[in-house]
């Protein structure tokens, strides 16, 4: 009986994927070496934009390998709207406990060469009044100095982890039920 509930167990885990499924996370943050405000904030690229997701591997590749201007991918810009609210993801990966911002960007961001100055900031700065940053730029940051540095480990999701077990111990109460007569 326990075999099949772990078979049952595999099978849902490996056709299904939810715990990996979804959204990849990447840190933006100034450029190592060039650091003035010392923050970063969280984006999320959808798993299936190959495009957006190529270009932030590349950044990070980039700026692992020394950040040479002359070999830059492209444009380094991150664009995204921003919403009031913690999402329990952003945060400033680069400060002591990983704080999460009262703020945090949608999935649909860009890359930019450029941006209007309006946009330019830092995470901190947008923290210090996440109403008033909203106002003033239509909801949307774009920092000059701000780069993708980092592609976060992939991390399960607690509602998909909680469906997969739940869904296990199902099959295992049911797989040890006895027979009805």
């Amino acid at each position: 009986m326990i075999r099949l509930w772990l078979s049952t167990l595999c099978v849902l885990a490996a056709h299904s994927n939810p715990i990996l499924a979804g959204p990849i996370h990447f840190v933006v943050a100034e450029l190592p070496g060039q650091e003035v405000h010392r923050d970063s904030y969280v984006i999320s690229i959808d798993e299936h934009d190959t495009n957006r997701l190529g270009h932030a591997r590349a950044l990070v590749d980039w700026v692992g390998t020394g950040a040479d201007p002359q070999s830059s991918p492209g444009t380094m810009i991150v664009v995204a709207k921003v919403l009031i609210g913690a999402d329990g993801l952003n945060r400033n990966v680069s400060a002591e406990g990983e704080p999460l911002w009262s703020w945090h960007t949608t999935q649909a961001i860009e890359f930019a060469d450029f941006t209007a100055e309006i946009l330019d900031g830092w995470p901190t700065f947008v923290e210090q009044d996440v109403h008033a940053w909203i106002a003033n730029t239509n909801g949307a940051v774009g920092f000059w100095s701000y780069t993708v540095v980092e592609e976060l480990a992939s991390v399960a999701e607690p509602s998909s982890f909680v469906l997969l077990v739940g869904m296990g111990t199902i099959l295992a109460m049911r797989a040890c039920r006895k027979p009805r007569d």
